[in-house]
């Protein structure tokens, strides 16, 4: 991979964080288990017994955002990687989207196929699906062309087959964005940039899941922009110095307060004389919502930015086992689920009571199949399957597989 202007090669740690993102959205869909007929209602997680809650709490609590830090990652990554090179013309739109779509869809497919089978033994078994639904032919060709979170499925949730592939197919129509907006040049204009985020939300109230990877990816942009202008400067050590400072106490700040919520009180107070009207409960949301919009908007952007800084002044983090979560975190996040629907099967069928998904021991099982399986996958696979579909549909040798965003 060739260096950018930040003289750069790769961020080790943003690699590191992705795949403990990974693992953290596996340890929330933990409570699909638990579920009445296994149909997702709105359920508080304390009531459910999930593993270990008592110490995993803020991971089981906060794995929507660590979704939100995929888009986060790649919006860093794909301004810094591939923004000058659209903009410039070296890379061409059917480069670009067959290098991205080899990332994807190997992966995707294998997950679709397996639940393809596996979703209609669970229906025989009981009569009804495991959690996603709309398992039906139309779905089924809107997740062949990954598009099955644009728009045209019956719900903007989870509709059909491996419910968690709808960040994949949000992905790929940034992707399009994305492209668009560097061939016209407009990739260093951080006006659009942030009229982008600005609008995020109210897209994000018509449709969530665009809406959520449209903020968070172009926030992704804006770090990269603040890491940029971060390493030109004179004092570049002492901007990182100072950031790292920032971040570890408002990590200090998030970890207190989402233990302890120490802040709720005054808040609950405040909002009430602000809105009277409201009641108890919708203020309760509010509070919830603006200390998750803060831990989205700031914590995790924070995050990033300190560990591209600390990587650019203090040198890579590299270690080698990295190299097989980064490339293995893609596929631990589509296969948890299939695994999961093999999981109730298995158990079901041999009516052994679900009481014992609230083991910790069963949890370190999972994880335990989850990881090697989602390795040998990659490495047996994926890899070889995006390989040659970048040699034959591409007019340029693969890139290393250090790029694997």
């Amino acid at each position: 991979m060739a260096p950018q202007s930040s003289g750069h090669q790769y961020f080790f740690s943003l690699d590191v964080i992705r795949g403990i993102a990974a693992f953290i959205v596996v340890l929330s869909h933990w409570q699909f288990f638990f579920y009445t007929d296994d149909f997702m209602p709105p359920l508080t997680l304390e009531g459910v017994g999930l593993p270990l809650y008592r110490y995993l709490a803020m991971f089981y609590n906060l794995a929507p955002y660590a979704v939100d830090l995929f888009f986060l990652l790649s919006g860093f990554i794909f301004f810094w990687f591939y923004g000058d090179k659209i903009a410039s013309r070296k890379t061409s739109f059917n480069n670009f989207i067959v290098f991205r779509l080899s990332r994807l869809y190997p992966v995707h497919f294998i997950t679709l196929m397996s639940l393809v089978v596996l979703q209609p033994i669970m229906y025989n078994l009981n009569g009804h699906y495991f959690i996603v639904h709309n398992n039906d032919t139309p779905h089924f060709i809107l997740h062949l062309f990954l598009i099955h979170t644009w728009g045209f499925e019956k719900a903007p949730s989870f509709s059909g087959f491996n419910g968690p592939s709808w960040s994949a197919s949000v992905e790929v129509l940034l992707y399009l964005v994305f492209f668009v907006l560097c061939w016209f040049k407009l990739n260093h204009k951080k006006l659009v940039i942030i009229a982008i985020i600005v609008s995020a939300p109210i897209i994000q109230y018509i449709y969530p899941m665009v809406g959520q990877g449209l903020y968070s990816f172009f926030l992704g942009a804006l770090v990269y922009h603040t890491y940029k202008w971060a390493i030109q400067k004179n004092n570049a050590r002492k901007i990182t110095n100072s950031v790292i400072a920032l971040s570890i106490l408002l990590w200090i700040f998030i970890l207190c307060e989402y233990t302890f919520s120490f802040t709720r009180t005054a808040s609950m107070v405040w909002l009430q004389k602000l809105l009277p009207a409201k009641s108890i409960a919708a203020d309760t949301r509010l509070f919830d919502i603006a200390r998750n919009t803060f831990f989205r908007s700031v914590i995790s952007p924070l995050f990033v930015l300190t560990l591209a800084l600390l990587e650019y002044s203090y040198g890579n983090f590299k270690i080698k086992w990295i190299s097989v979560l980064r490339n293995a975190s893609y596929a631990i996040y589509l296969i948890h689920f299939p695994l999961m629907v093999l999981f109730v099967i298995i158990t079901d069928f041999f009516s052994i009571s679900r009481d014992i998904y609230h083991s910790p021991l069963t949890l370190l099982l999972f994880y335990a199949i989850l990881l090697p399986l989602s390795i040998s996958i990659n490495y047996y696979y994926e890899l070889p399957v995006q390989q040659m579909l970048r040699k034959k549909l591409t007019n340029r040798s693969p890139v290393p597989a250090e790029v694997t965003t």
